[in-house]
Order: C-alpha cells, then sequence, then structure tokens
C-alpha cells in the first residue's frame, strides 16, 4: 500500500516536484511488485468548504496508477455535504474507476446538465476558470490549507468578481425550479466561506459587507443541514459564532497594537519574517496554521513587547492554537512579566493551562490579570515540547502557535 498525502494536486503526479518524489517511490514498487494498492487524496481535509480545482487531475492519476500495476485504489475525495462539489467528485471517480480513459469532460458535461439544469453552463465555466487559474499561477494546492493562501491567485479579487456573477447566472438560470436552485446554493458555499476567510486576513474591510456575508452563510447553512468544517468535525454554526467574536471584535482598546516585538527564544526558521508583526497588527488567525501564526516546535517561547511608554495595564492575553492532529498542542504554562526600563522586571502573572485532549481544532486564550505601572511586557511561555503518550505522535517534537497579544 502506497499513499501519496504529501504530493500537491493542481496538475498530475508527473508534473510537480512533490509527485516527482512520489513517483519514484511508486517507480520502485511498480518494478517488483504488479499487485499495489494506492491510496489517494483529493480534497482539503482542513477545510472542506474551500474550492479545490483539482477535477482534471483525477483521470491522469488514475492512469497513471494503472500503468504502474495498481489493482486496487482508495479515492479519498469527502463527499460531505457542502463540501466542494461533494457531489460532482464520486461521480467522477466512480465512473474513472470503470473505465480510466473515460472523456472526462463529458463526464462533467453530463453530470452538470442532470444536476443543475439550466445552471450547468455556468457551473461548467466556473469549474474550468478556477482550474485554469490554479495551472496558469501553479498554485501550490495542498490537501491541507486554507482559502487564504490563495487570495492571491486563484481566488484573487479579480478572479473572485468573475466567478460571483457566474454563480449569480446560475441562480437566476434555475430561480423557478426549487431543487436546482438549492444544488446551485449548495455548491457555492465553498465560495462563500472563501470570502469570510479572506476577509478576516484584511487590516481594512467594509464590516457591514462581511457581517452580511457572514449572516448569509449561516443562513444556508441551516437550511441545508451542512454539520462539519472539516476532518476534525468543527460545526460550521460555531466558526459562524466564533467569526463574530473572534474577527468582528473591536481591537482598538489593545495597548499593544502596532508595538514593537523582541525575541528572547525566537520562533520556529520559516517564521521569522511574519513574527515582526503577527503578535500586535490586531489579525487573529484561522483554523490553519499556514497564516497569521507564529510556531515554536520543541521549545519554549520568550518575547518582549514595547508599549513605547510607561501606562497602566491591568491585562496580558495570549492567543493560541490548538489542532492536535497536526500535532499543535496547548503549552503549559503562560507567565507574564512587566518592566518600566527594559531591564529589571517584575513578575506580574503566571496561569497554568490544564491538559486538553480534544481533537477539534480550537483556540485558546490566556489571561494574565494584576495591575502595574510599565512600558515593557514580557511573555514567557512553557510548551510540551514533545507529544505526550496519549498523542500517536509520542516522543516526537510538537508545535505550539501564537497569533496574537492584547495588553489592557
Amino acid at each position: 500500500m502506497l499513499c501519496d498525502i504529501d504530493c500537491r494536486r493542481q496538475t498530475a503526479l508527473t508534473e510537480n516536484p512533490s509527485g516527482h518524489e512520489f513517483m519514484r517511490s511508486l517507480e520502485g514498487w511498480s518494478a517488483i511488485c504488479d499487485n499495489i494498492f494506492l491510496w489517494d487524496y483529493g480534497i482539503n481535509f482542513d477545510n472542506y468548504l474551500s474550492p479545490f480545482p483539482n477535477l482534471s487531475t483525477i483521470r491522469d492519476n488514475m492512469q497513471i496508477f494503472r500503468s504502474h500495476g495498481v489493482k486496487m485504489h482508495f479515492s479519498q475525495i469527502n463527499s460531505t455535504l457542502g463540501g466542494d462539489f461533494s457531489d460532482l467528485r464520486p461521480y467522477l471517480v466512480s465512473k474513472l474507476m470503470w473505465n480510466a480513459d473515460a472523456p472526462l469532460d463529458s463526464l462533467e458535461r453530463h453530470f452538470c446538465e442532470a444536476f443543475y439544469g439550466d445552471a450547468a453552463p455556468y457551473i461548467l465555466r466556473y469549474i474550468h476558470m478556477l482550474e485554469g487559474a490554479a495551472v496558469a499561477t501553479d498554485v501550490d494546492l495542498f490537501i491541507y490549507d486554507t482559502p487564504v493562501s490563495y487570495k492571491g491567485n486563484i481566488l484573487s479579487p479579480a478572479l473572485f468578481r468573475r466567478y460571483e456573477a457566474l454563480f449569480d447566472a446560475a441562480e437566476a438560470a434555475v430561480a423557478s425550479d426549487p431543487i436546482k436552485l438549492r444544488r446551485v446554493r449548495l455548491t457555492r458555499l465553498p465560495l462563500q466561506y472563501s470570502y469570510l476567510e479572506i476577509a478576516r486576513t484584511e487590516p481594512s474591510r467594509d464590516v457591514a459587507a462581511v457581517e452580511e456575508a457572514l449572516s448569509l452563510f449561516e443562513s444556508r447553512i441551516r437550511e441545508f443541514g451542512v454539520e462539519t468544517l472539516n476532518e476534525r468535525g468543527n460545526s460550521p454554526l460555531d466558526y459562524c459564532a466564533m467569526y463574530r467574536d473572534r474577527y468582528l471584535a473591536d481591537n482598538r482598546e489593545n495597548l499593544a497594537f502596532g508595538c514593537p516585538v523582541s525575541y528572547i527564544i525566537p520562533p520556529k526558521d520559516g517564521y521569522a519574517a511574519l513574527a515582526r508583526t503577527a503578535l500586535t497588527d490586531g489579525l487573529y488567525g484561522g483554523t490553519g496554521f499556514r497564516e497569521n501564526w507564529v510556531g515554536w516546535e520543541g521549545s519554549d517561547a520568550s518575547f518582549v513587547i514595547d508599549l513605547g511608554r510607561e501606562t497602566a495595564i491591568q491585562s496580558v492575553s495570549v492567543d493560541f492554537l490548538r489542532q492536535i492532529g497536526a500535532w499543535v498542542l496547548e503549552p503549559l504554562s503562560v507567565a507574564f512579566s512587566v518592566s518600566s526600563d527594559g531591564e529589571s522586571y517584575e513578575p506580574f502573572d503566571c496561569v497554568e493551562i490544564p491538559e486538553n485532549r480534544d481533537g477539534t481544532i480550537g483556540f485558546l486564550c490566556v489571561t494574565g490579570l494584576s495591575r502595574a505601572q510599565a512600558r515593557f511586557v514580557k511573555v514567557v511561555v512553557t510548551g510540551q515540547k514533545v507529544c505526550p503518550e496519549w498523542h500517536y505522535g509520542v516522543g516526537n517534537p510538537c508545535w505550539f502557535f501564537i497569533d496574537e497579544v492584547s495588553v489592557k
């Protein structure tokens, strides 16, 4: 059994570097074995409701598998309600399992005409436009990612406007057919979710427009009964409630907003550039750790925030990500201290964090409470460093991620 879990999905496995690495394994086993079980992946598992333009690669990869002695094929493409083309994907895979040489365009057209009726031409144009953008920009399409990663390429503002226009036309084409209108609107959910995810990362945004989009998304989630956002089982209704709390809150009271951060124990390599601003930029990260989060692996963390002037402080909060399936665990404790001169620090508070084995993706805000006059705030995070005995990564280095520090 072979699995291609780390491969990117914008092109066939023979057409991108990550695929080339996997192909060396497949070719090696193919030379000595003609009975291979291939476990393939074809959806964004961190965000089911995210556009994932890989339909055109399904047939190419199946033909590659067949020519290398693959006799059994498990295609993990997710048909969870509300996921990106969760009806079309299993249809295509099922047809291609029987005949990997079947014409993909004909299969897509046959399905869309039967499923969407008069809206089919617009849905097909959306599929082809999105996939064309993925190939043209050579986007790094990964199965554990966030729509935010694509806001500069396949989900750029210019393309987004065109996608929205196609769905507007699709809805209008079947406005008198409630069944097909429902299908079009269900298919549109990943685009609406992507708008919300990208909007939360923008320093300046139309809050009223975002609130309206969030309300529409929430109403459609309720209407269709969509129950999960990702393979960890996070609820989309919980997401909507969290979004209002986390991303639409007014951060102007944060004394640390825009303040410089100096690191005593710096983050993991690769996070240095982001770390210069991410902890005090007012932007909270999402459920994926690929944007807005600063990460430490197998270590503690220590840094100082310069508030610019001495001021009265009553609380300091640090926001963490929990994603234990990706070996991102909550830390053991957070200690806060303060200083007027940046040299001599006095303890402010220390918070011990109880063990949390919750498998859903979530956030933890750790707050130290006291009273002080100070200019500098030091934060020391004691991490778990290695996965504990109850975790399937036991003994291996684990991570923790921080996205924002708030001082009030």
